[in-house]
């Protein structure tokens, strides 16, 4: 529980500090964010129990596409870990809500990558 706990705390801070990753931007365009920020993603990672024990550290990036209500369109995993990993970034993503993107100063329909430490 301690351990899980440890590495709970350290995904949180890791993600905190770290920005989403997003494709280039002009004035005026924004990318879409998790309502609650990096935080509410964090906070919905599950360590896979399978991989437990077995020393599996790393990053999981994880492409989605939103639209301009803020609606998840989909999601695919941009960097792979492992695929228990993998499928708990992607459960976590798509656990939480989305700010929509904008171009333009219009809400639009946009890609980021949000980054995932396990």
């Amino acid at each position: 529980m301690k351990l899980t706990k440890n590495i709970f705390l350290f995904a949180l801070a890791v993600l905190i500090g770290v920005s989403s990753l997003s494709f280039a931007q002009k004035k005026g365009d924004k990318s879409p964010m998790p309502v609650g920020g990096m935080a509410a993603v964090a906070k919905k990672v599950v360590y896979p129990d399978e991989i437990k024990g077995k020393n599996i550290k790393g990053d999981v990036q994880v492409m989605v596409t939103v639209d301009s209500t803020g609606t998840i369109l989909a999601t695919s995993i941009f960097k792979a870990l492992h695929p228990a990993c993998d499928s708990a970034a992607i459960k976590a993503v798509r656990s939480v809500k989305f700010k929509p993107g904008e171009k333009a100063g219009v809400k639009a329909k946009k890609k980021v990558i949000i980054p995932i430490t396990f």
